[in-house]
């Protein structure tokens, strides 16, 4: 009986797969930086009703505003904007929380109407949205 055909052969880490798993890391530890870039920024709420825009807000001088459109009503937050009620069957606009970051939106799609935070610097692009 041969004892080394019972052992296990552990196979060593080539050098090309410890560059492999040091690349995946360094991209995972970037994009995790990156979405924390422009923290302070100033961001807009957009609001459209039937593909019109219809309102347009500076979410850092909201307080509390609620702003009724369609059949829904949003909540504009200092810094967030949500639904807190609608007219259609589901209610996932509700369910959906608040809007924070640029790039964010939701719709209620019986009622038409859309909520879209942007940045009011033009040039700047979101990581998740590129």
């Amino acid at each position: 009986m041969n004892l080394n055909s019972s052992k296990k052969r552990k196979l060593p880490l080539l050098k090309g797969d410890i560059i492999l798993i040091a690349s995946l890391c360094l991209l995972i530890v970037i994009l995790f930086l990156c979405s924390f870039k422009g923290e302070n920024e100033k961001l807009t709420a957009e609001i459209y009703f039937e593909g019109e825009l219809i309102k347009t807000v500076a979410l850092s001088e909201c307080t509390g505003e609620e702003f009724t459109v369609g059949g829904c009503t949003l909540l504009l937050e200092k810094d967030s904007v949500s639904f807190t009620h609608s007219d259609c069957p589901d209610k996932l606009c509700i369910k959906r929380g608040k809007l924070k970051r640029k790039g964010d939106t939701m719709a209620c799609v019986p009622e038409k109407v859309v909520a879209v935070i942007k940045s009011e610097n033009k040039d700047d692009f979101h990581i998740a949205t590129y």
